[in-house]
């Protein structure tokens, strides 16, 4: 089975994806009063190894800025059409840190979000323009760039590791000979590190116990 990459699934699962989340949310009773259309960018990331007395763990940081425009009625003083659009600006972050606090593919939720509208002007909409107002949400998502989770562990013990590969899930590994037998013979090694050199040519490494990790909230 091909792994969906995880940025994949935080950002575009119909389920539990931000932008499909946010999608559904701008149809809500909340959001009936706004004329809204979104796009997104990324304007930088990372990827860094942190570790504890327990285990490394390889984490990326994606710092994520969302646009959207809002429509305004032409009729709308613009000192009421800033509120309009301030009103919204508050609304959409309380949803983006909802749904990141329920996101279990992060490591943590969103703890902070700069937010940033512009002057009221005239806004691209299907052809034309109209007046209102592009709005930006910065934020920080911080997520395993390699699916660990336990439930996945059994999948993961299907798939076979060649020395020097970067080893995808900390735990016990078993060398497996050229014939695909187990050797019985285990190394440990940890995620983000290269798999040790083998005794023969063609061997190679299986999962046969991952790591559990402990819950730093618990």
């Amino acid at each position: 089975m091909i792994q969906i990459p995880i940025v994949r699934q935080i950002l575009l699962d119909p389920d539990t994806g931000l932008l499909p989340y946010l999608s559904q949310q701008l149809q809500t009773q909340s959001f009936s009063g706004f004329k809204a259309q979104f796009g997104f960018h990324v304007d930088e990331y990372c990827t860094q190894v942190t570790s504890n007395e327990d285990s490394s763990q390889i984490q990326t940081k994606l710092l994520f800025t969302l646009k959207l425009s809002i429509l305004i009625d032409s009729q709308t003083p613009s000192d009421e059409a800033t509120l309009h659009a301030l009103e919204f600006q508050e609304l959409l972050n309380t949803q983006i840190i909802g749904w990141s606090q329920d996101n279990q593919n992060l490591l943590k939720p969103i703890s902070e979000i700069k937010s940033t509208f512009s002057q009221l002007s005239d806004i691209p909409f299907h052809g034309g323009y109209l007046p209102g107002f592009e709005i930006k949400s910065q934020f920080t998502i911080v997520y395993s760039p390699v699916t660990t989770e336990l439930s996945q562990s059994e999948e993961a013990q299907s798939f076979l590791h060649s020395p020097g590969e970067r080893t995808p899930i900390s735990g016990q590994y078993e060398v497996i000979n050229s014939s695909g037998k187990g050797t019985g013979l285990e190394v440990t090694s940890t995620a983000g590190n290269p798999f040790p050199p083998t005794s023969e040519s063609d061997q190679s490494y299986r999962l046969v116990d991952p790591t559990k990790h402990k819950n730093p909230n618990k």
